[in-house]
């Protein structure tokens, strides 16, 4: 004997209104606001807009910005090294 099928709709995922509203200009505070938000809820609780700000912000600092120049500085000695001497 088998089951009777139920006659329950599926859930459709539908974008719902993000948990919690993003103050812009976006500053280091805010930033750290929404990393918690996201940590607590998971990261579909934050719009593709509030993603996107905070990588921005990030991308933006100095530590990035000298990260970035370090990273890029290592990478090309690392190419040089391997290049063959002639």
């Amino acid at each position: 004997m088998s089951r009777p099928n139920k006659n329950i709709p599926q859930r459709r995922y539908r974008p719902r209104p993000p948990l919690t509203v993003m103050q812009l200009p976006l500053t280091r505070e805010e930033m750290h606001r929404l990393q918690a938000h996201m940590r607590r809820h998971g990261a579909l609780s934050l719009t593709p807009r509030q993603h996107n700000a905070i990588w921005d912000f990030l991308f933006e600092t100095p530590e990035s910005q000298a990260w970035l120049t370090n990273m890029t500085k290592q990478i090309r000695a690392g190419q040089i090294a391997t290049r063959p001497h002639v």
